[in-house]
């Protein structure tokens, strides 16, 4: 009987302790509202956590901002060169596609590839044949030509006959001759030639055009990441002093329902507030058993 009487107190002791820190870790979520006896607030409504939401938001806020995630560290970490290095191979994957040319032109631009391909053959057409006009072709050949045959007859009787006034005499006509050819026959030889060019490309594949010039993956992926990590040194600076981290991360807080925030906390805490539910019941027992001691003393 004596021993039955112990036992039950060591258990009622520690069923004390155990709901007792279970009814404290539950008053930190609970209620989540105010309640109301006779128009008076009930002691201890909301809870804990509810009713200092604010506070706990701006805590966070200072926490994360200044300690957990400074400006400093999201420089490191955005200007890294594992960072850096990441983003340049996501990006010169993209560039390094073994999809062809024209297969990516048409997937972007649908039914209106056709018309940008044949604008874009008529404006090289267009411009490599005024290039070629602007540059006195004619000209070019006349004075060429004369120079060579000048150098041919040089030292010969011949020298004697074919001078400058000759030369020019037979020049002209030649010249004449050459242009009009230029202007009747150089934009449809170019436009054949540009459109056989295009189509060579357009059936490329990026990475296929690439290492056609000796432009390695490797090489650009190596420079793009340099010129990423320069770009965000130079401008995280600027950018996080407009950011404020601590306030960012309060208002996200208090944008959150009071379900969330609990959701929050027990995502991180729910073994930690376990353990203390548990440790009430070793408590409990504790003193159970000194209550024992001191009663049998």
């Amino acid at each position: 009987m004596e021993a039955f009487k112990i036992i039950m107190t060591l258990v009622i002791s520690g069923l004390i302790g155990y709901f007792t820190n279970f009814i404290a870790v539950k008053m930190l979520f609970r209620p989540r509202t105010e309640k109301h006896i006779f128009g008076k607030r009930i002691p201890f409504t909301p809870g804990i956590i509810p009713k200092n939401k604010p506070r706990l938001a701006k805590a966070l806020g200072n926490a994360v901002g200044e300690q957990l995630l400074t400006g400093e560290d999201l420089k490191q970490a955005l200007a890294s060169d594992k960072t850096a290095s990441a983003a340049a191979e996501r990006l010169t994957k993209g560039i390094f596609s073994e999809q062809p040319i024209g297969e990516r032109l048409e997937a972007a631009l649908g039914d209106s590839a056709p018309a940008a391909r044949q604008l874009a053959a008529e404006k090289l057409t267009a411009t490599v044949a005024g290039r070629i006009k602007q540059a006195d072709i004619s000209g070019i050949v006349i004075s060429e030509g004369s120079a060579a045959i000048k150098e041919k007859v040089a030292g010969s009787m011949l020298a004697m006959f074919v001078n400058d006034d000759l030369i020019a005499q037979l020049a002209a006509p030649l010249a004449d001759k050459i242009d009009t050819y230029i202007d009747t026959n150089a934009e449809p030889a170019i436009a054949r030639s540009v459109n056989e060019e295009l189509d060579r490309l357009l059936a490329m594949s990026p990475a296929e055009l690439l290492n056609s010039t000796g432009v390695s993956q490797e090489r650009v992926t190596a420079a793009a990441a340099e010129l990423i990590r320069r770009a965000a040194e130079s401008s995280l600076d600027d950018i996080l002093k407009s950011v404020d981290i601590p306030a960012i991360v309060e208002e996200r807080v208090n944008a959150m329902s009071v379900e969330q925030v609990e959701e929050l906390v027990m995502s991180v805490m729910k073994h930690e507030l376990n353990a203390v539910i548990s440790l009430g019941g070793l408590i409990g027992v504790i003193i159970g058993i000194l209550n024992v001691v001191i009663q049998r003393i």
